[in-house]
């Protein structure tokens, strides 16, 4: 299933359980308020590491058929 964006994509960064996540919203077609279309399932050591692993992903536009991405994905070497 591809998403389509309504609006322009904005990528959070938050801390959450112990570690820094990512997630990328998009507005809503109908109803207003926004719609979380992908998010980081582990969390980062850093607000600059969860933030460059979200920005990737924005870039790339993944977050457009998939929600969830976990940071071994794409840094290799993580666990």
């Amino acid at each position: 299933m591809e998403l389509i964006a309504s609006s322009n994509p904005t990528l959070h960064v938050f801390h959450q359980e112990g570690g820094w996540h990512w997630g990328i919203t998009i507005e809503r077609a109908a109803g207003g308020g926004m719609k979380v279309v992908a998010y980081s399932d582990e969390g980062f050591d850093s607000e600059d590491e969860a933030r460059e692993d979200g920005e990737q992903v924005l870039r790339s536009e993944d977050w457009r058929s998939r929600q969830s991405f976990s940071r071994s994905e794409r840094r290799p070497g993580c666990t």
